[in-house]
């Protein structure tokens, strides 16, 4: 029950950050760049960020990927409307930071606003230039480091912990698990995925006399249905399907059950097609063997590799 309760807590907490309001620009093409921008300043700076010059010519390849494919309109839009935010949040930065007792802590979404103000200025004074022939603009844009309102497949796969509960005894076993989801973007939030995942179990279960016997290995099945809250580069997942378990025991008999999980992750900036990541989840799942029930808590790691359609 620990999962399912943590599970209602994502929940709450992706409806609570879908409750707050984010300025955006109106044109669409600008608002799609400014967020590609957004989300190749803030991972970059993770990593630390030192000098602007140094780090905006780091990122300007990215950059240019996104503004070659923008209409130099809405380029200027986005523009002015970085500057109207950042004089509306106290700007420019520097006087903010003054102001606000020089601590980086208090001015921190002002120095996101600054940074893709001077990452926008560099790679459009570097467009006319610099952007390859082939590379078309798009009207409107819809940015490509985004996955507003595509279908996409995420692939991902990963080790799990587990603690396993029938009846009066708690043992321990490890496995891992694959999966393969296919889901559709609905506004620049929500994504809703469905799939399959496929997990294998090792174990040395106990006797009666609690004695450990010989390896048994098991194989998981879940079809899960899930929903995902984006953040700017993070994003939290809640799912809930069916299971079913069997063992090499009795590879004929299939135990059914139900999964309900949630997860924490991150998706990095696209790598050619895709857009590598991780996740950190937790995952309460129920079966019933004969007339008892088992209860098993999973807690693992995966990586992901997300594919917009």
């Amino acid at each position: 029950m620990r999962a399912v309760r943590a599970a209602a807590v994502v929940l709450l907490v992706a409806f609570a950050a879908s409750a707050c309001a984010r300025t955006l620009p109106r044109d669409p093409s600008a608002a799609a760049l400014y967020r590609d921008l957004e989300r190749e300043v803030t991972v970059a700076a993770a990593g630390g960020w030192n000098i602007d010059r140094l780090e905006v010519e780091d990122l300007l390849a990215d950059a240019l990927g996104s503004v070659c494919r923008v209409d130099p309109l809405a380029r200027r839009a986005l523009g002015v409307w970085l500057g109207e935010q950042i004089a509306a949040a106290g700007g420019p930065v520097e006087r903010a930071w003054q102001a606000r007792g020089r601590r980086l802590g208090k001015v921190a979404d002002l120095l996101v606003l600054h940074r893709v103000q001077l990452l926008l200025d560099s790679a459009d004074a570097a467009a006319p230039s610099d952007c390859p022939f082939w590379v078309e603009l798009e009207e409107p844009f819809r940015g490509r480091q985004i996955s507003d309102r595509r279908w996409s497949i995420m692939i991902g796969g990963g080790g799990k912990g587990m603690i396993v509960h029938e009846g009066d005894r708690t043992d321990f076993s490890a496995g891992g698990a694959g999966r393969l989801l296919v889901g559709r973007g609905f506004g620049s939030r929500s994504t809703v995925y469905g799939g399959l995942e496929l997990g294998g179990t090792a174990s040395f279960p106990k006797d009666d006399l609690g004695n450990r016997g010989g390896l048994v290995l098991g194989l998981d099945v879940v079809a899960p249905l899930v929903y995902r809250h984006t953040l700017t580069n993070a994003y939290l997942e809640v799912e809930a399907g069916w299971l079913g378990r069997t063992s090499e025991d009795d590879l004929e008999r299939l135990d059914h059950g139900v999964h309900v999980g949630a997860s924490l992750g991150g998706r990095a900036l696209r790598t050619r097609f895709f857009f590598p990541g991780a996740a950190l989840g937790l995952s309460w799942e129920r079966t019933l063997t004969g007339d008892a029930a088992v209860t098993t808590v999973k807690l693992g790691a995966r990586v992901a590799f997300d594919i917009d359609l």
